[in-house]
């Protein structure tokens, strides 16, 4: 776009100034002169003409979206057409290093056989002249050579010459014939580096860990946009999945591989018995419940989930939480509070918190909620509320937990 200035002569207009009162073409001069007076207002968006025309995604940015998809379009822009190129190129870089350390490796590994061979030959060689392996062949030839006419006492008499043979080999408790051997085998096969056999192999592990590194990376880019895709969720919506894979990989400040689904309470049962069948002693679990009303809402925790009979476990990452997706909220973990981020009870089920911020029973119904005790959440009053459930008690009808496998 090149478009004269009216108000500057020789300038091209370069932005959008949007307001709610207005939206005006503007050079780099008139800018400038809006900025030393002050007048560009908080609520305006300064959209780049070039940028935009270029890419719809960054205009979206610069329009009142949510905070998501605001946070979403944000995260897509930065993955240009370049940026993905330069990922692949990395990863192609790395597949050619992985295939010339496989092909290093399948050298040192022909070289190897061939040694092998070589040094098989050559103890045989030696052997052969420390056991007068020629007079031993010619005990059998002898008998082949009398053919038909071979007779008991013939035979008598190679048995007499082997016996000897055998005798001569194996005197001294065979120490001698030992000996022997084990020089041969000293001398031909040479002590060899344990560190440079390994060469080749350690060097494909480096190139192996350099290809995983990156290919870890291109997916957590491409998982970026995914829309939440990857929690598989019966429950939340797509964006919203994707609001909490976000808060659990942040407070960790971890990549996250993939959530494992490990119990969803419409096909394994609503009970207490098979939802601890199903955790006990598993860890990094997201928890979603849905309520009769059809408030959504639910937990995380890196905690172990361990079946006994009454346990409060600490969090020292500060990284639990709960949520709710009716109300768009989420409620951090209080430092002050970090020993009671969940409840371990084989007669309870789920519990957040020691208040407790989130009581449900083994029955999923019965249970209450007293949220902001351990977990923040503005409202609190220390008494029992209707916020999360959307009733006085859970009734809960459905519940899926996930397990987070990180990078």
């Amino acid at each position: 776009m090149s478009i004269p200035c009216l108000k500057h002569v020789g300038s091209r207009f370069l932005y959008i100034n949007y307001s709610k009162e207005k939206a005006e073409y503007q050079c780099e001069l008139c800018l400038e002169m809006e900025q030393e007076k002050n007048e560009i207002q908080n609520n305006s968006k300064l959209i780049h003409i070039r940028r935009a025309l270029n890419s719809p995604e960054y205009l979206l940015v610069k329009l009142n979206l949510s905070p998501f998809l605001d946070q979403f379009f944000k995260e897509l822009n930065t993955l240009d057409e370049t940026k993905m190129n330069t990922f692949m190129k990395d990863i192609e870089n790395k597949i050619l290093n992985l295939q010339n350390a496989l092909q290093a490796i399948q050298k040192q590994l022909a070289q190897n056989v061939n040694w092998f061979q070589e040094q098989r030959s050559k103890i045989r060689d030696e052997l052969k002249k420390v056991i007068k392996f020629e007079q031993f062949i010619q005990f059998t030839t002898k008998l082949e050579q009398l053919g038909d006419s071979i007779n008991p006492q013939a035979i008598e008499q190679n048995e007499k010459q082997l016996h000897e043979y055998l005798q001569d080999l194996t005197k001294n408790n065979s120490k001698d014939l030992n000996n022997n051997v084990e020089d041969i085998i000293i001398r031909i096969i040479e002590p060899s580096n344990p560190n440079q056999k390994q060469l080749q192999i350690q060097i494909f592990d480096l190139q192996l860990d350099q290809f995983k590194s990156s290919q870890i990376e291109l997916q957590y880019q491409i998982d970026k946009i995914n829309l939440g895709t990857r929690i598989g969720s019966c429950v939340l919506q797509r964006t919203y999945s994707m609001q909490i894979d976000n808060q659990i990989s942040s407070r960790l400040n971890k990549k996250i591989k993939s959530f494992q689904k490990v119990y969803q309470g419409s096909k394994d049962g609503l009970n207490g018995q098979t939802f601890w069948n199903k955790i006990n002693g598993k860890s990094n679990l997201l928890m979603i419940f849905k309520s009769k009303s059809g408030n959504i809402f639910g937990g995380f925790s890196l905690c172990q989930w361990q079946l006994n009979e009454g346990t409060y476990v600490q969090d020292n990452t500060i990284s639990s939480f709960l949520f709710s997706q009716t109300h768009n909220q989420i409620y951090p973990l209080k430092e002050a509070n970090k020993q009671y981020a969940i409840y371990c009870n084989q007669t309870y089920g789920a519990v957040f918190g020691g208040g407790h911020d989130i009581y449900i029973r083994q029955d999923f119904n019965g249970g209450y909620s007293n949220l902001g005790h351990s977990y923040q959440w503005d409202q609190y009053q220390n008494v029992k509320s209707t916020h999360l459930f959307g009733q006085q008690t859970p009734n809960i009808v459905e519940c899926e937990i996930f397990q987070v496998i990180f990078a």
